[in-house]
């Protein structure tokens, strides 16, 4: 049986829910007689994730294509670190579920069943090479022979996305959403499918438009 294990790869995760997963992280970690020695200090982590949230809320708020660069470098350290830190639980808790959720971090999903595609990881957006579009960005899956994804650019109440209509592609390659407007923040969603069904939709991924 394949033993369970946290999610290595967090880039895919939007901006307010890697915020939150790091404080829950930094929490769950501080003092745990377990995971005792993670490879990055709970101290370099606090400063990353301050550094972070500092950068996130400027530009957030209508920031400039150089802060809202400056957002992605300091979440790209922030991921790093975090790959480091699962690297590291993976390996202690050797399949411990309790161990794994007391990490704070994102246990891997439990496939549905034999045959249906796994849950994606690594999606994101990034801008189009010309203006007003965006790319869908993803590591292609080798149980999928379809991939699904949804575009959203507003946020219901309770601050989860719309989404709308679902757009369906067979390649990781050159895919393209327009148009898009300048200063929004647009989110996406993706999942593989196959003649077994359809996998789980991903971590939901976030830009804000040139």
């Amino acid at each position: 049986m394949r033993k369970k294990k946290v999610v290595l790869d967090y880039t895919g995760v939007n901006d307010d829910e890697f915020n939150t997963l790091l404080g829950k992280v930094i929490d769950c970690l501080t003092g745990h007689a377990v995971l005792s020695t993670p490879p990055v200090t709970l101290a370099d982590l606090k400063t990353q994730a301050d550094d972070f949230a500092t950068k996130w809320q400027r530009a957030s708020r209508g920031g400039s294509i150089l802060e809202i660069a400056e957002k992605n470098d300091a979440k790209g350290i922030l991921a790093a670190s975090l790959k480091e830190i699962a690297f590291y639980v993976n390996k202690v808790a050797d399949g411990s579920r309790a161990i794994l959720l007391s990490s704070g971090l994102i246990l891997e999903a439990d496939p549905k069943s034999a045959g249906i595609p796994e849950m994606m990881t690594e999606a994101s957006l990034v801008d189009g090479r010309q203006r007003n579009q965006l790319l869908i960005k993803f590591k292609p899956l080798r149980s999928a022979i379809m991939y699904e994804y949804q575009v959203a650019n507003a946020l219901e109440g309770e601050g989860e996305p719309i989404w709308g209509d679902s757009y369906e592609t067979s390649t990781s390659f050159g895919n393209v959403f327009s148009p898009v407007f300048p200063g929004q923040i647009y989110y996406m969603r993706i999942r593989g499918r196959n003649k077994k069904g359809v996998g789980d939709w991903s971590a939901v991924a976030s830009i804000r438009t040139r």
